[in-house]
């Protein structure tokens, strides 16, 4: 038997990249596993969790056109209730809602390409709920397929009468952002008039956590780093318990740059990642088993398509609204035309020698393209977080114990 060459060794833990699977060991066991000797008592859960079987490049790089699930997203509209301070669609943003046409074809090409996979919509903004009827008439569009969907809202417009409406017609899960307590967050997430929105977004979190997956997601930077605790002891002293935590670095972009002072330092990244979720274990939060699965970046999947309001395709959420990243356009019939070869999912696939020998390889395929971008090296630049995963990965051990 052959050991994956995407197992990692922390202590006495072996995690594997690719299947997910962590196992604690004796110190023993770890040792003769590290050498390529598998105990005949491990040998059948090492074989299906930790040994290589078909493991190879190129198997991996395909199973990436053959996932089990379509999962295209939507962006609704460009216009929010919102102001927040690092907005990246800022520069952009209109009184622009989906049209018919993109309704129909967003529909078309769906039912086109599922196959009798499941499919996971993600409506997207700007503010998605300010178009909530659009989102109910495609969802009965679609609700003869193996269908769900998930929203990425600012939570203000989430209420629960709302979320019944929705759930009815297949939503899973939301997406709502809380950046602190209530003094940091309403000094960055407020409305267009400048009221906050910390309170309206906490009644609505106590309201749906028992009746929706919630996914809270927290922007980090330096100017709200420190006050991440007091949100989790408020969080907790409201009873909002049943979430999940997500954290996200703030970083600059193409449109706006002034938040660059703020963003938190690269090779300090890891290191936040490990006080915020020493933070919410303490306060009883759970870490989640896949925290540190940080995902393939979905401009390498051609099919999960990412189209805004006026039917133009991008190869993800950061690059809309940007015309030097256009990637094609999507039809009425559901036909996406290609305008742009180099931005092709297999095309910005080009992993770098040092990929190919690293073993974290499963959790990010060569990194983001969006970041790569930023950070001056193009869009088929290495964006290598090698270091990050690396001190991520030891929180496999804590959640263990």
């Amino acid at each position: 038997m052959v050991l994956s060459k995407f197992n990692v060794f922390i202590d006495n833990i072996i995690f594997n990249t690719l299947t997910g699977y962590a196992m604690e060991l004796d110190k023993d066991e770890i040792e003769r596993l590290k050498k390529g000797d598998v105990p005949d008592h491990l040998k059948d859960i090492i074989e299906e969790g930790f040994s290589s079987g078909d493991e190879d490049l190129q198997d991996l790089v395909e199973s990436i056109s053959k996932k089990p699930v379509l999962e295209p997203t939507l962006l609704l509209t460009y216009n929010c209730n919102f102001d927040c301070v690092y907005c990246f669609q800022k520069g952009f943003r209109r009184a622009i809602s989906v049209s018919e046409n993109v309704m129909r074809g967003f529909v078309n090409y769906i039912k086109r390409k599922e196959g009798g996979r499941k499919v996971r919509v993600t409506f997207f903004g700007g503010e998605p709920l300010l178009e909530l009827r659009k989102i109910e008439d495609i969802s009965k569009s679609l609700s003869g397929l193996k269908y769900s969907f998930s929203v990425v809202t600012n939570g203000s417009l989430l209420t629960k009468s709302v979320a019944e409406r929705l759930i009815s017609l297949g939503l899973s899960h939301v997406q709502i952002t809380l950046d602190g307590p209530r003094e940091v967050h309403d000094k960055r997430r407020h409305y267009l008039d400048g009221r906050g929105s910390y309170e309206v977004i906490l009644n609505n979190l106590r309201n749906l956590q028992d009746i929706v997956n919630v996914i809270l997601r927290i922007n980090v930077d330096v100017k709200n780093l420190d006050e991440v605790d007091v949100l989790f002891s408020e969080l907790r002293e409201r009873g909002i318990t049943n979430i999940r935590l997500d954290p996200h670095f703030v970083h600059s972009n193409v449109f706006r740059n002034e938040w660059w002072d703020n963003v938190i330092p690269r090779d300090q990244e890891a290191e936040v990642l490990e006080r915020f979720w020493e933070k919410a274990r303490a306060h009883g939060f759970k870490i989640p088993h896949d925290v540190f699965r940080l995902g393939l970046c979905v401009a390498h999947v051609d099919e999960d398509i990412v189209v805004d309001p006026e039917g133009r395709v991008y190869p993800c959420w950061a690059f809309s609204g940007n015309p030097l990243y256009v990637k094609g356009r999507l039809t009425e019939q559901g036909d996406l035309i290609i305008l742009n070869e180099r931005l092709i999912g297999k095309n910005s696939l080009i992993l770098s020698p040092k990929c190919k020998t690293c073993p974290f390889l499963p959790l990010c395929m060569g990194g983001c393209r969006f970041l790569s971008m930023l950070e001056g090296k193009g869009y088929h630049g290495l964006d290598c977080r090698r270091e990050t995963y690396e001190r991520l990965v030891n929180l496999v051990s804590r959640i263990m114990r």
